[in-house]
This record gives C-alpha cells, structure tokens and sequence, in this order.
C-alpha cells in the first residue's frame, strides 16, 4: 500500500509538472514572437499590460485559493466542502463583474500612469479584465487540487497551453497580429473558454444534485477571506523579495549590472516550475494533518528524502548554468554567478518551505506572512547600503531567504510543540 501511494504521489507530479512546463512553454513561444514582431517599444506595452494582469490577479485572488485549499482539507463534513467551493466561486464571479464595472476608471488611471499604453485602444481594460478572469482560473485549479483530483487538474493546465497556441495561431494565419491579438490569445480568450466550460459543467452537477443546505454564507466567505488574506500578504512579500535587488540595482548601478540580475533571474522558473508542482500535491495531505506526530512523521519523510531531492536539483542547477552561457554567450558570462547563487538559495528556500506548509495544518498563515515582511525590509536596508553589484545582491537575496524560511522553520516547530504540551 505505500508503495502504491509513493508511485501515485510520483506519477500525479510528473504530470502537474509537464502540463506546467507546456503552459508555461506555450506563453514562452508567444511571448518570443512578440518580441520579434513587435519590437521593443510596442513589445514594453505588451509586458506592462501581462504585469498588470498578473499584479491585479494576486491582489484579488488575495490567498483564498489555499485557504480553500486548506479549509476543504481540515474539514470532515461534506456538506461544508462543497459549500466552501460554490461560495468561493460566487466570491470569485462577483468579483469578475466588479472589475468589468470598474475598468474604465481603472484603466484611466493606469494610463496616466503609464503614458506608454495610452495608444493601445483595449489593451489596458483588457488586462484588468483578465485579471479578474485569471483569478477564477486560480481558483478553478485550487477546487481540483482541494478534492486531489491532480488528473483534471494536470487537463485544465495542458488546455490552457494549447489554447493559449492554437488561438495565437489562427490570429497568425489570418494576418491579425497586434498587441491586443498577442495579448488575447494569452488570457482573455483561452480563459474565458475555460472558465465558461467550468460554470455550464458545475451549473449542471449543482441542478442534477437535489439535496439543499442551510449555510452561513457570509460567515463561510468570512473564514475564507481572513485565511487567505496572511496567505495573500505572504505570497505577495515573497515575488517582492527577488525584484527588490533589481530595482535597487535599476536605480543605483549600471545598465550591466541590472542586465547580469535580470538573466540570472530569467532561468529560475525551472526551478519555480518544480516547485508548485510539488507543492500543489503535499498541500492537501498537508492541511488534513491533525496532530503533532503527523507533522513530525512529514518532517521525518522530508529529511529522508533530502539527499535525492538535493542531488537532483544541483545536476539541474549545473545543467541550466551551462544552458545559461551557450544561450546568452560570452558578454552574459558574468550572469552565471549571479544564476548559481540565485539556483542555489532557490533549492534550499524549496525544500525548508516544504516543511513550511505545516503552517497550514496547524492555521497559522500569518507567520509566514511576517517572516516575509521582515525580510523584504531588510533586503530593502542592506541592498541600499551594500554595494552594488549583480552578484552581491543575488549573494544578499539568498541569504536572507534561507535565514527567513530557517525562522519560519523553528516558529513553526515551537507552536507546534508548545500546543502538545497544552
């Protein structure tokens, strides 16, 4: 029996792991394309418009997609989960319709802001809309992986990629590339045919289920929201974390310098990519553990799977090092430092973090959220008073990652003794 559930554990991250690379390869054609066709002056608006999207996604998605992702867990009582699910979906859809009706003056704003997308005609109500519209696919995905259904899951994401293609090339074929076109067939087009697939298919499980179920909804959102919302800030602090050298280094220090950070952090999401594949499938085994033996027996599994986990990611850390040098040449040589640092403090801050998601199984979302808010402050301090230099502040990046995760770690490992003894 427990070999069968380590294949299956296996076999289930192997497949989240290569719909998320065709997802992600996907974009990466496209936005490639882009580049090219576009040229960097058109192709600025481009990315501003999909950092707007995805900056406005976190925002409202606000860590309710965990907290779902927790909560279901947690809970023995069918009736609650499913109630946890329509709810959260009603709090996502509303939401949807808020943004469409707040767009235009959003979108002004924005564009005073930005005065590079004022001639982009729907580019910038197109973004916020795809927010909002991205924030309903990250709960989409949350439902599956709530219920461990990691086979629907792994689907959803290999649609979304292929979508993503097949509606970039009829744009193609039909010679209406721009950057509205480029930037449709990335979001608002793929998920939106998703996302109305997801509504008619639960519309017709909720009317062919009769049973009814008196529910507090406005408690229900309540928990959800005040959960996910240390998840959300933590999360959010998290992104901020490896962007802070790079606006430091932006402001203070050579063009160089910040194009030595900038590749460094170009060939990370191998790693990132990793990582939420594996964390999509602990999270739920995670949240439904009860006791303080479970947690110390998760611990004990982790430390013994250290050595594989480890020796694995330095041969990609190698591997994607070399990759670095004969992609970018010579003139990047001095990014590749910068990348092993960078890989290197990735893969512990990966793996202490696994251990990290006890949080979830004991409810403490906040303590992540305050080890990250001191550590971008202090990232923040030692970046404007150290020097300036691309392979400094990757040294200064991991460094204070992996301190932060390591207290995050015994934070964890103190509650969770000092309950016991309660």
């Amino acid at each position: 029996m427990i070999k069968f559930k380590i294949h299956h554990k296996l076999y289930s991250l192997l497949g989240i792991l290569g719909a998320n690379v065709i997802n992600n390869f996907s974009s990466f054609v496209i936005t490639i394309f882009a580049a090219r066709f576009l040229g960097p002056a058109n192709f600025a608006k481009l990315a501003l418009a999909m950092a707007i999207t995805t900056n406005l996604t976190s925002i409202l998605d606000c860590g309710t997609s965990v907290a779902l992702v927790r909560l279901y867990n947690v809970s023995t009582d069918d009736n609650y989960k499913s109630s946890l699910i329509k709810i959260i979906n009603k709090w996502k859809i509303g939401l949807l319709l808020l943004i469409i009706l707040i767009s235009y003056p959003v979108g002004q704003l924005i564009i005073q802001s930005f005065p590079i997308i004022k001639d982009t005609g729907l580019l910038v109500y197109l973004a916020i809309i795809s927010s909002g519209l991205l924030s309903i696919w990250t709960t989409t995905r949350a439902t599956e992986q709530s219920q461990k259904n990691f086979k629907s899951f792994q689907r959803y994401t290999l649609v979304y990629g292929f979508l993503r293609l097949m509606i970039a090339i009829l744009f193609f074929i039909n010679n209406k590339i721009s950057i509205t076109t480029i930037f449709t067939s990335l979001y608002i087009a793929p998920l939106s045919i998703l996302i109305s697939y997801r509504i008619i298919s639960s519309y017709l499980s909720d009317k062919s289920d009769e049973k009814s179920y008196e529910i507090n909804e406005f408690k229900l959102l309540r928990s959800i929201l005040g959960y996910g919302m240390w998840v959300g800030i933590g999360g959010i602090l998290f992104g901020i974390l490896y962007q802070i050298p790079q606006f430091v280094l932006a402001s203070t220090a050579n063009a160089s310098e910040v194009g030595f950070y900038g590749a460094g952090l170009t060939f990370l999401p191998v790693f990132l990519l990793t990582n939420d594949a594996i964390r999509t499938i602990i999270l739920p085994d995670v949240s439904a553990i009860k006791n303080q033996e479970g947690r110390q027996l998760f611990r004990k599994r982790l430390w013994q799977i250290s050595p594989i986990f480890f020796s694995l990611m330095l041969v990609v850390l190698i591997a994607m090092s070399c990759v670095q040098y004969l992609l970018l040449g010579k003139v990047y040589q001095d990014s590749v430092p910068v990348f092993l640092a960078m890989g290197f403090s990735t893969i512990l801050v990966m793996f202490i973090g696994y251990s990290n998601t006890l949080i979830h199984s004991i409810g403490i979302p906040h303590v992540g959220a305050i080890v990250n808010m001191i550590s971008a402050a202090i990232i923040l301090m030692l970046s404007l008073l150290l020097p300036k230099t691309a392979l400094f502040m990757s040294l200064l990046l991991g460094l204070v990652m992996i301190i932060g995760e390591s207290l995050t770690y015994f934070t964890v490992l103190k509650i969770d003794n000092r309950n016991a003894n309660l």
